[in-house]
């Protein structure tokens, strides 16, 4: 078996997509995620297609982050027509964001057809009648399932602990002796203890495995930590009457923020601050959430079962229109939580534009922020920045919570990982950059004895 390596990959964390090309003649795509970050990494959705897409019988999908699914619908216009498997609540979840990422795409390219700019732009990578047309080609199957799809291919799905409905998919298959391997792709591995979403499940043995390494190189701040720090922001945002702006992931970011606000404003600790949830998209996704409480961890539900709704409280207002998010300025002693979640786009932008210049503004950053997206360039600490066209001077605080990812820090992935014993041959090491991958790699090979391998994008490599 041939494992190509189309995407994170190369120290690049997004467009996550491999693809397992079989003796006879069967290929398999996991993931086909979206480039984001640098123009030269954006410049990759564009390119011709590694594998053609038709030659792809079958599909697995992981979770719905944009980084997994970006591409899926310009895959299927181009030639894939196989099934897509995955849980319930990814291929809901995957909807709302493609649609949304479809629509913005077309708005962008309308934008540009529209001014009398010179600049070629090549039009949107697939519309919304691609996304309409893709769903069909959907399959749910549920964690914990044997399916048997035929060829001597055979793959189970397990709890990654990430996001609502995430998988981590062990798979099984005959290679060119007639003998039975298995692979397992992580996806994106969650934290044991997160809110809401089940601790990642442990397997026990493979042959080679797949793994990301986002935070491969650290750890993450205490989560009480960084909740006493989001507090203290809160508190003095509501002293100074000032606003706090959230850039914020509508899918699993957006909802664990809502779930220790409630707690916080349940319990008395916080007072006197309206909050915005103002994304149409974390409202989309919100609703999901509430949808599939089966995914639900043991504390989250005790909690719905008391009759505390997580995403419903007192002061906490749901905004979908552009009217009402445009009213927002006109607010003080608020807290925004708008996207997207590395300020790419979106709502977050316009109220980025009118408060980063007032120093009663904070800007709490509250997930993984890629090189080159302006949340990366705020973070970073640069003083002026360019929104919309207009400079912008930078006099809000700056604060990175890092308690609030949603992917396992060294130490999850490093404990992932040793439930495997000394079983894998390989260890792939992707979805991180290339300090992470790095770091990872040596920390596997100094405790756990494992081999590793760093594939660049594109790189095959031959399995068996």
């Amino acid at each position: 078996m041939k494992l190509h390596f189309l995407g994170a990959s190369g120290g690049i964390v997004t467009g996550s997509s491999y693809v397992m090309e079989f003796p006879n003649g069967i290929n398999v795509m996991v993931d086909c995620g979206m480039f984001q970050g640098e123009e030269r990494v954006e410049e990759l959705n564009n390119r011709e297609w590694p594998v053609p897409p038709e030659s792809i019988k079958f599909f697995l999908l992981t979770h719905a982050h944009l980084d997994h699914t970006g591409l899926i619908p310009k895959l299927s216009r181009d030639g894939f027509k196989g099934k897509i498997y995955c849980t319930d609540a990814t291929k809901q979840l995957a909807e709302i964001i493609l649609m949304d990422a479809a629509k913005i795409q077309e708005e962008d390219a309308k934008r540009h057809d529209d001014s009398e700019s010179l600049v070629r732009h090549t039009g949107p990578l697939y519309t919304q009648e691609d996304v309409e047309n893709l769903m069909s080609q959907f399959e749910t199957q549920t964690y914990n399932q044997m399916v048997e799809v035929g060829d001597g291919f055979s793959f189970r799905m397990r709890e990654a602990g990430h996001i609502l409905g995430s998988a981590t998919f062990e798979v099984w298959y005959k290679n060119s002796d007639g003998r039975e391997r298995k692979i397992v792709f992580s996806g994106d591995i969650g934290q044991t203890g997160a809110r809401i979403i089940r601790d990642p499940d442990f397997i026990r043995e493979a042959d080679y495995v797949v793994v990301e390494s986002t935070y491969g190189s650290r750890n993450h701040k205490d989560k009480n930590a960084t909740l006493l720090e989001m507090l203290g922001v809160f508190n003095q945002v509501s002293k100074e009457r000032g606003i706090a702006i959230i850039p914020s992931f509508a899918v699993e970011r957006t909802q664990e923020i809502l779930y220790e606000i409630n707690l916080f404003v349940e319990k008395g600790i916080l007072q006197g601050l309206k909050f915005f949830v103002d994304s149409p998209l974390a409202i989309k996704a919100t609703d999901i959430f509430k949808e599939y409480k089966k995914y639900y961890d043991e504390d989250a539900m005790e909690l719905v079962k008391s009759g505390d709704d997580p995403f419903s409280f007192k002061g906490l207002f749901y905004t979908q229109s552009a009217k009402e998010s445009m009213r927002i300025a006109e607010e003080r002693g608020v807290v925004v939580i708008a996207g997207s979640g590395m300020c790419t786009g979106g709502r977050v932008l316009h109220h980025l534009k009118n408060h980063l210049s007032d120093p009663h503004t904070h800007v709490l950053f509250v997930g993984f922020q890629v090189p080159g997206t302006l949340g990366r360039r705020l973070v970073d600490g640069e003083k002026f920045v360019r929104i919309h066209g207009q400079e912008v001077e930078v006099r809000a605080h700056i604060h990175t919570l890092g308690g609030f990812s949603a992917h396992g820090d060294q130490t999850d992935l490093l404990y992932w990982l040793r439930s495997f014993g000394h079983s894998p041959k390989q260890v792939f090491i992707t979805h991180g950059d290339r300090e992470s991958r790095e770091i990872l790699a040596k920390k596997i090979t100094e405790e756990l004895s494992l081999n590793t391998a760093l594939p660049e994008i594109e790189q095959v490599f031959e399995l068996d």
